[in-house]
């Protein structure tokens, strides 16, 4: 399975935005926590010719503005200019550094090391 975003040549928008998936098994709530302390990243390789057009670029999380009962994010990524310059399809990957900063009310630290993201399917960017 593929996720498909497309952005035209020379464009910024739309914003690339990345949801996480909730799965009902672990603790959401630990995991938006954890999350507010990490460093993200998006780099994307065009899928061609494997030449990186995007190298760790910082991204930020943002309030999803649907109405749900528990506050969700999703990451993001605002375009620059030269990253739309040229046409083809290129594979992106967010990476969650977890600083392992925040330790939890009964002192439990929450998690340190990287998270790739998307996890269950490639993202792959259409530059048209």
């Amino acid at each position: 399975m593929t996720q498909q975003f497309t952005i035209n040549k020379d464009s910024i928008l739309p914003i690339l935005r990345m949801e996480l998936i909730y799965d009902g098994r672990h603790d959401f709530n630990k995991f938006w926590d954890a999350i507010q302390d990490a460093d993200i990243t998006f780099t994307m390789t065009n899928v061609d010719t494997k030449v990186i057009k995007i190298a760790n670029a910082p991204c930020y999380i943002k309030l999803r503005e649907e109405d749900v009962c528990v506050d969700q994010y999703v990451i993001c990524y605002e375009w620059k200019k030269r990253d739309t310059k040229e046409r083809g399809v290129y594979e992106g990957v967010f990476t969650i550094n977890f600083n392992g900063n925040i330790t939890n009310e009964s002192g439990i630290s929450y998690p340190k090391g990287d998270l790739i993201m998307p996890i269950r399917e490639k993202l792959f960017i259409v530059i048209q």
